[in-house]
């Protein structure tokens, strides 16, 4: 009901916390780890602040990659709130030039998802067209993730099936490598157990479904 470019919508605009990204006081984190029985310190900036919780998800995948992609849910969430005073002074040292240059801990919760075997798919900082990003861990990550669809749609998947299906099933995104540049390498590990066949590697026809090895491969 603010109009656009008023003072008041101007104030709002420069002041608001935005909850679309993770940010300093938590925001939209999405940790696929944090499930029934975790622990979240949030750091408080304002006095008398309020707490809300936003969208739960059944299952998603390290980075929810396909931005909406994770497996959305109703549910009810029972939380116990405690506050530690002057715990931010005590716990948190501001990494730049303000106060505001702190983020939450967490502790993971015993509930999470449990697999052995594991397919992973690595990705560096080099992009589509060759070019080099010096130690740029989104690139990487990017492309372990192109890495993984190119591969997985020559088991009967479409690209799309398996950009989708990366965002939502428990795979596991890591930072692998961030000190020997200028590639920075990121890795992308998904269960072997969520498919209905094998899709681990084999040599030429033993694949029940695999129409073509990966030239890599070859």
């Amino acid at each position: 009901q603010i109009q656009e470019g008023t003072a008041e919508w101007q104030k709002i605009a420069n002041e608001a916390a935005r909850t679309i990204p993770g940010r300093e006081n938590g925001g939209n984190c999405d940790i696929k780890n944090l499930s029934r029985g975790s622990k979240v310190y949030l750091p408080v900036f304002v006095e008398g602040a309020n707490l809300s919780t936003g969208d739960m998800h059944f299952s998603q995948g390290d980075g929810e990659v396909s931005f909406c992609g994770a497996i959305e849910m109703s549910g009810f969430l029972e939380l116990k709130c405690e506050i530690i005073r002057g715990g931010m002074k005590e716990y948190l040292t501001p990494v730049g030039p303000t106060a505001l240059h702190v983020n939450p801990i967490f502790e993971i919760g015993p509930v999470e998802p449990r697999f052995s075997e594991w397919l992973v798919f690595e990705g560096i900082s080099v992009d589509e067209s060759g070019k080099q990003h010096f130690l740029d861990a989104s690139v990487a990550y990017k492309r372990a993730v192109l890495n993984a669809i190119e591969y997985l749609s020559r088991f009967g998947y479409s690209k799309e099936q398996v950009y989708l299906l990366l965002s939502c099933c428990p795979c596991e995104g890591r930072i692998s490598g961030i000190v020997d540049a200028p590639n920075a390498v990121a890795t992308l590990a998904i269960p072997t157990a969520i498919f209905d066949q094998d899709i681990k590697p084999k040599r030429l026809g033993h694949g029940p479904k695999l129409r073509r090895l990966p030239d890599v491969l070859r």
